[in-house]
């Protein structure tokens, strides 16, 4: 069967995934949007400090297999840059969760390649942009086993990590927000329901949007959630991947009240 590549290409990584040319076949595919993996891998990405010192860079291809879930049964490195290199792509991609393959919209076993491109230079301007190189880890020790859990599942939640300007995380979301012109001036209102992880590092991951908004709403929302930086849930004492839903409320009228009632934006509330 002849096949074709589909490809997303963006800042510091490629996906490739292989779709037969007829559409009653499709591979597996990112949970993610292709905007969202971009943001994902542009948050989580670290490179490898002897691979950055030793000036090595170039693209690393994984081949994986997913079952009837989406659930990646086997993956290998068929394009190799360096064991540090190698190891730093494998991490980032076994924090990805996919959709199953589908044969005639029925989910089936599938085949996939994941392709992540090390660029030191390029690197060098998203650390400059982001703010941080390295990613501390809030809490240790850590689950290894990449499960994710639920919050009824835990024994400590997760909780967002505030600083003394904030009680809440709806004081902060409030205080951050910006609420978008265009949904302001068409008097657009409603809730961005999100859903996503909860990384042991302490930054979301897998974001889903379960229910959108428009004129820039639901957009805004995502940058609000990766804004937050999170103390992992824990389990018998590790830190563990959690799944973690947050609605966000755009109000049209109260964005008019705080924007036109003096010192309503400065009093906290």
């Amino acid at each position: 069967m002849m096949l074709l590549r589909w490809t997303i290409s963006f800042l510091l990584a490629n996906i490739t995934m292989m779709t037969a040319l007829c559409q009653t076949s499709e591979p597996p595919k990112p949970r993610m949007t292709k905007m969202l993996i971009r943001e994902f891998l542009n948050m989580h990405m670290q490179y490898p400090e002897i691979a950055f010192n030793n000036g090595e860079q170039g693209t690393i291809r994984i081949a994986f297999d997913t079952d009837r879930e989406g659930k990646v049964t086997g993956r290998k490195v068929i394009e190799s840059v360096s064991p540090e290199v190698d190891s730093s792509a494998l991490s980032l991609f076994d924090l990805i969760l996919w959709k199953p393959a589908k044969y005639y919209g029925k989910p089936k076993n599938g085949k996939g390649e994941f392709k992540l491109k090390y660029n030191i230079s390029k690197y060098e301007s998203l650390v400059k942009k982001r703010g941080y190189d390295r990613i501390p880890l809030p809490y240790e020790p850590i689950d290894l086993s990449g499960a994710i859990y639920s919050i009824k599942d835990l024994d400590v939640p997760p909780n967002a990590i505030l600083d003394s300007n904030y009680s809440s995380i709806s004081e902060f979301i409030t205080a951050n927000m910006d609420f978008p012109e265009a949904a302001a001036k068409l008097n657009i209102e409603g809730d961005v329901k999100l859903r996503f992880v909860i990384e042991t590092n302490g930054l979301p991951s897998n974001i889903s949007i379960l229910q959108t908004v428009g004129g820039g709403c639901t957009e805004e929302a995502i940058r609000i959630l990766n804004l937050l930086e999170w103390m992992p849930g824990v389990n018998t004492g590790d830190g563990v991947r959690t799944c973690y839903y947050l609605t966000i409320k755009f109000d049209a009228a109260e964005e008019l009240k705080n924007k036109y009632i003096p010192n309503q934006t400065s009093s906290g509330i």
